[in-house]
């Protein structure tokens, strides 16, 4: 699979997680500004893994990070992933 159709698959993915969101929290689409700011940043973080010089499988081990847990993969990405 390339990187392309597995970066479709986890933005897909993402998106679907903020739109399950709403009933268990009751933020809307994941905590309105804060989530979405949460969300431009995670966008960011994932465009920089992509260009990165790792390895395939170390980028998409991090894009999943930070897809499933945004908050902290954002911050571990960032303090360690770097």
């Amino acid at each position: 699979m390339k990187m392309k159709h597995i970066l479709a698959v986890l933005l897909l993915l993402s998106i679907s997680t903020l739109a399950l969101a709403d009933p268990f929290f009751g933020y809307g689409w994941g905590g309105g500004i804060i989530g979405l700011i949460i969300l431009i940043l995670d966008i960011i973080a994932i465009i920089e893994i992509i260009g990165s010089g790792k390895s395939n499988g170390e980028k998409v081990l991090w894009i999943v990070v930070i897809l499933l847990l945004p908050l902290i993969g954002l911050i571990l990405y960032y303090l360690l992933g770097r």
